[in-house]
C-alpha cells in the first residue's frame, strides 16, 4: 500500500529558539512592522554582481550572475507569505543567508501543486506535479527566439521536456551530481499532471533537484538553436523579468514581463499583479572596494555577504542604509578539515590535541571583538535549522567534547606525547591568501604545544582542483556545503569536495537514508536525527572549527516591501525582487 505523503505543518515551534552557546553574542532581532503604504509600480532596482555571467543556461548548474532567478522559473519555490512579506507575512523564516530549503514552507510556481507518496515495500516514491494553467513566455518583439515563443502557454509537455533534459543531458549538472536520477521515469499522466518516480533512497533529491532545482526553457529554443544554450538572446522564460540587454563585463537588464502571472499574495498590495519594478537592472563589478562605493553613493540598492568588520565601515560611512545582521553564512560548518585516514591524523589523540590547543574564547573576545560563534562544526548555527544544530548547551554532548572548547594546552601536550610525539610534530594546511591573518593566530597557539603548521597557500582555482581531486594530505581550509541541503550529507560522506576530511564513517552511513527517509514524513524529524549525527562527528573531530563572525545585508531605504530577504526557498538570490517596490519619492528627496 501507498501512504499519502504532503508538506506536513511542523509540530514544532517554527521559531526556534537561539542557543545560549557561552561566549557567543547573538545577533541583534528586529520585528518586521507592517507600514500600511500601498505598492506603487514602476522604478528601477539596481543590484550588483561580483562575477560575469558563466552560463546562459541554468541547467548547467554554472551560477555566474542571477539572471535566471527572475527570468525564468521552477515548479516549486519558497512561499514569500511565510517569511516577513513586508510585515505582512507568517515570520516562519526570514528567507536569509539559510537560503531555506524546508519542504513546509514551499509553495508551487510552475506546479499548482506538490504531492507525493511513498511504497515502502516495494522501495518506490511518486511525485506529482500538478501543472499550473495560464502561465505565458514572456514575449519580447525584438529578439528572434523570444518571437519563435511568441508568448504561448506553458503546456505540460514542457514540463516533461524540461525534467527529462535535466537527467538525461550530459550538459546537465543534474546528470553530473546525481547519477541516482537519470534513471527517473518522467511521465505526462494527465492533461495538466506530470508524474515522477524514483527510488525511495532518491526521492529527496528528486524532490530538490527537479522541484526547485531546474528552471524551465521552450523546447523550441534548444531544438533550433541547441544545448546548452550559449547566447542570452536565446533565453525565454516565465519569469517577471525579461532580459533584454546584456553588456559582457559590465551590466545585465531586464524589465517587466507585462504577461507575469502572478500576483501580490498579501499586504496592502495582495492581488495586485507582479512585479512592481520596471526594470531591474544588475551591474557587475568585480572589485569590493567599488561595490561598497556604489552601494554608499546609491547606484546600487542593495548588497549582501558583508562582513562583520565591513559593516562597521558602512555604517560609519553610510547611516541612511538599512541593514539586517545573520549569525552565520548558509549555516555552513566552518574549519580546517582533517585528512584523518593517514599518520599523524589518524590517531584521535592528536586530533583532540589540535582542539585543546586553540583558544576559542580568545579568537572571539580579540579577533571579532566578542561577537562571533565558535562551534561551528559540522554546521554553524542558524534559526531556520536551529533543530539540527549543535550548541555546547545541548545536554546530549558528550562533556568530552564541550572539553575541546576549553583551552587546554598542557592536555593537548599530554595527548601528544600519548599518541607518540612527545616532541610535537609539523603539518600543513592548504587555504586561501584571504584566510592567512586568522590561521596565522592557530599557528601561534599550536607553537605552544611543539605543532608547527605550515602555509599552503593557494589561488582559488588552484586549490579547488585540489579538492575536486581529493588531493589534500594533511589539513585544509574548507567550508561544508550549504545547511539547506543537509538531507544529501554531501559534506560527511562520498566524494564530493565539501568532505574534504574523506569521512566514510559507519554510523554517519547508517543514518543517512534513515535522514533522507524522514524527511519525506517530517522534515523537523530529518533534523532531529541529523542531530545525533551531528554530536557523534564532534566526537570524531574530523575538522578543527573556525570561529566565524555574523554577516550583513544592507539596502536603501526607498526599497520597500523588503526585509533582507535573499533567496525565496533554495539558491534563488533574487527572486525577492519581484516582490519589492521602488518608493521613488523617497529616493529623489534623499538626493538620489
Amino acid at each position: 500500500a501507498t501512504t499519502p505523503i504532503t508538506p506536513s505543518t511542523p509540530t514544532t515551534s517554527t521559531t526556534p529558539t537561539t542557543p545560549t552557546t557561552p561566549a557567543v553574542e547573538k545577533p541583534r532581532e528586529e520585528a518586521v512592522k507592517p507600514t500600511g503604504e500601498a505598492p506603487k509600480y514602476g522604478g528601477i532596482l539596481n543590484l550588483v554582481s561580483s562575477t560575469d555571467i558563466s552560463s546562459h543556461d541554468s541547467y548547467s548548474g554554472a551560477r555566474g550572475s542571477s539572471i535566471t532567478d527572475l527570468t525564468s522559473q521552477e515548479l516549486w519555490m519558497g512561499d514569500w507569505a511565510k517569511g516577513p512579506a513586508g510585515g505582512y507575512g507568517t515570520k516562519e523564516t526570514d528567507w536569509g543567508m539559510a537560503m531555506n530549503n524546508i519542504f513546509d514552507l514551499k509553495t508551487g510556481y510552475l506546479a499548482e501543486s506538490v504531492n507525493w507518496t511513498v511504497d515502502e515495500k516495494n522501495g518506490v516514491g511518486t511525485i506529482i506535479f500538478k501543472i499550473r494553467q495560464g502561465v505565458h513566455y514572456g514575449l519580447n518583439s525584438n529578439l528572434e527566439a523570444s518571437r519563435l515563443v511568441n508568448g504561448r502557454e506553458v503546456t505540460t509537455d514542457d514540463i516533461v521536456f524540461m525534467l527529462k533534459r535535466t537527467v538525461t543531458s550530459q550538459g546537465a549538472a543534474v546528470w553530473r551530481s546525481n547519477p541516482e536520477l537519470r534513471d527517473a521515469e518522467i511521465t505526462k499522466t494527465g492533461p495538466w499532471e506530470v508524474t515522477v518516480k524514483e527510488t525511495l533512497d532518491a526521492m529527496v533529491n528528486a524532490l530538490t533537484r527537479l522541484g526547485e532545482g531546474t528552471r524551465l526553457l521552450p523546447p523550441e529554443i534548444t531544438k533550433k538553436y541547441g544545448e546548452p544554450i550559449t547566447d542570452w538572446k536565446q533565453l525565454v522564460g516565465t519569469g517577471p523579468f525579461i532580459l533584454t540587454e546584456y553588456i559582457a563585463g559590465s551590466a545585465m537588464i531586464m524589465e517587466r514581463n507585462p504577461n507575469f502571472w502572478m500576483t501580490d499574495p498579501v499586504g496592502p498590495g495582495k492581488g495586485n499583479q507582479l512585479p512592481y519594478l520596471d526594470r531591474v537592472r544588475i551591474l557587475i563589478i568585480p572589485d569590493k572596494s567599488t561595490r561598497f562605493a556604489a552601494l554608499r553613493t546609491g547606484k546600487i540598492d542593495q548588497m549582501w555577504e558583508i562582513k562583520d568588520e565591513e559593516a562597521v565601515q558602512m555604517r560609519m560611512t553610510s547611516s541612511h542604509l538599512m541593514e539586517k545582521e545573520e549569525v552565520s553564512y548558509q549555516g555552513r560548518g566552518y574549519g580546517a578539515q582533517i585528512v584523518h585516514d593517514r599518520p599523524p591524523f589518524n590517531d584521535i589523540r592528536v586530533r583532540q590535541a589540535l582542539m585543546l590547543a586553540t583558544d576559542f574564547k580568545y579568537i572571539v573576545k580579540n579577533y571579532y571583538n566578542g561577537r562571533a560563534q565558535y562551534m561551528t562544526w559540522p554546521y554553524s548555527y542558524i534559526p531556520d535549522y536551529a533543530e539540527l544544530y549543535v550548541g555546547l548547551d545541548d545536554p546530549e554532548l558528550p562533556q568530552s567534547v564541550k572539553d575541546f572548547y576549553v583551552y587546554n594546552p598542557e592536555k593537548a601536550k599530554q595527548l601528544l606525547k600519548e599518541a607518540g610525539y612527545p616532541n610535537g610534530l609539523k603539518t600543513s594546511i592548504i587555504l586561501l591568501t584571504e584566510d592567512a591573518d586568522y590561521y596565522s593566530i592557530i599557528k601561534d597557539m599550536w607553537s605552544k604545544v611543539g605543532i608547527q603548521l605550515e602555509f599552503d597557500v593557494k589561488e582559488s582555482a588552484a586549490k579547488t582542483a585540489i579538492e575536486n581531486n581529493r588531493g589534500q594530505t594533511a589539513l585544509i581550509h574548507r567550508n561544508t556545503a550549504p545547511i539547506a541541503i543537509f538531507l544529501t550529507m554531501a559534506s560527511f560522506s562520498g566524494t564530493a569536495p565539501s568532505n574534504a576530511s574523506m569521512m566514510n564513517d559507519p554510523y554517519v552511513e547508517e543514518m543517512r537514508p534513515q535522514i533522507q527517509r524522514a524527511a519525506l514524513y517530517d522534515m523537523r524529524e530529518a533534523m532531529r536525527l541529523h542531530k545525533k549525527v551531528s554530536r557523534h562527528i564532534a566526537t570524531q573531530v574530523y575538522a578543527i572549527p573556525k570561529v566565524e563572525g555574523y554577516w550583513y545585508t544592507f539596502w536603501a531605504p526607498w526599497v520597500k516591501n523588503y526585509s533582507g530577504e535573499l533567496s525565496i526557498g533554495y539558491d534563488n538570490r533574487e527572486t525577492w525582487a519581484q516582490w519589492a517596490w521602488i518608493d521613488q519619492e523617497l529616493k529623489k528627496k534623499m538626493g538620489y
